[in-house]
């Protein structure tokens, strides 16, 4: 069974916590569309799964503690 998104952008966030990665960065390593991911990592911040800030224009993502 293939993972929804969802669940891999979240997994992939774990994976590197503390890092703090770009959501074109997220998008290049689970090869999914920078738009599709822009759509989960709103919905996991909504959830407070994970937690977004921006530098510039750049929105950079991490998974909350644990």
């Amino acid at each position: 069974m293939v993972q929804p998104v969802k669940e891999r952008v979240l997994e992939l966030l774990r994976e590197v916590y503390p890092q703090d990665l770009h959501i074109s960065e997220i998008a290049r390593r689970l090869c999914v569309s920078r738009n599709t991911v822009a759509k989960y990592v709103g919905i996991l911040e909504a959830e407070s799964r994970i937690e977004c800030r921006f530098v510039g224009k750049a929105k950079l993502c991490r998974a909350r503690e644990r």
